[in-house]
């Protein structure tokens, strides 16, 4: 058995290949299931089983906007637990003529359901889907610099809630937007209102290291966290999106070791 890095990094590479493939069984074999796709422009798509994904996926939408293929980005690691790795990285779409059409950054949770290592959850900040942008993959950009505020935004409510975790329950989960989704391997929670998730946030303080803004757009931001809690590292990665002129937490995933 390869390490869990070599493992995600193959899966991320699969999930494109799929994808090129144009045929919906085998794109459905690089997923695991439940299947979340949550987007900072506020929906979050959760599809419960291969069979469903294979039989509802379509090429068709791809296809009538010019796409011929998809290259992605070159993913940096984020977390690696033996079950569960956080990437980031996106992809460009391109014509046939390798012109791109449009790109999008997004964070990854790649993780080992019964032995097999497939995507689980994409995290998209979706902030160049409107229209064509340039080629991202030769310079390894990621993210949208243009976007600082929201980054800055971003982080503080991220911080914020994890400085109010075990301390303030209460104040902690008004960070949250509802339904908020928690990814585990083979498995989706959900947590309905803030009294659901206040009853299972920790009764101990979250010592926060530091946090860093991964992707950054008009609607939303991916924020990568370090902290320690009751004496084990804990690693984890959020969306976070804007609800009004609100920031709210939509979805995350936690890795805790030591």
């Amino acid at each position: 058995m390869s390490d869990p890095e070599t493992q995600a990094l193959d899966a991320y590479w699969r999930f494109f290949e799929g994808t090129n493939s144009r045929d919906s069984q085998k794109f459905t074999e690089t997923l695991n299931f439940p299947h979340v796709r949550v987007s900072a422009r506020g929906w979050a798509g959760v599809v419960p089983d291969a069979r469903t994904h294979a039989r509802n996926n379509s090429f068709e939408g791809l296809l009538a906007m010019g796409w011929d293929h998809t290259a992605g980005v070159e993913p940096e690691i984020l977390h690696v637990a033996p079950n569960k790795v956080h990437l980031v990285g996106g992809w460009t779409r391109y014509t046939k003529d390798d012109q791109p059409i449009i790109s999008n950054r997004v964070t990854y949770i790649a993780t080992d359901v019964d032995g097999h290592w497939g995507m689980q959850s994409r995290y998209g900040i979706d902030q160049h889907l409107d229209g064509p942008t340039p080629d991202p993959t030769a310079s390894g950009e990621r993210g949208d610099t243009g976007f600082g505020a929201n980054a800055r935004n971003a982080e503080n409510i991220v911080a914020e809630a994890l400085a109010s975790a075990g301390t303030d329950n209460a104040a902690c989960s008004g960070h949250f937007h509802y339904p908020y989704l928690v990814i585990h391997p083979g498995r989706v929670q959900t947590f309905t209102d803030a009294a659901h998730l206040r009853c299972r946030l920790p009764e101990r303080p979250v010592q926060l290291r530091c946090t860093r803004t991964l992707q950054a757009g008009p609607t939303g931001a991916t924020v990568a966290f370090e902290a320690k809690r009751s004496g084990r590292s804990l690693s984890g990665i959020y969306l976070v999106r804007i609800e009004g002129d609100d920031w709210r937490i939509k979805s995350g995933s936690f890795i805790e070791s030591g």
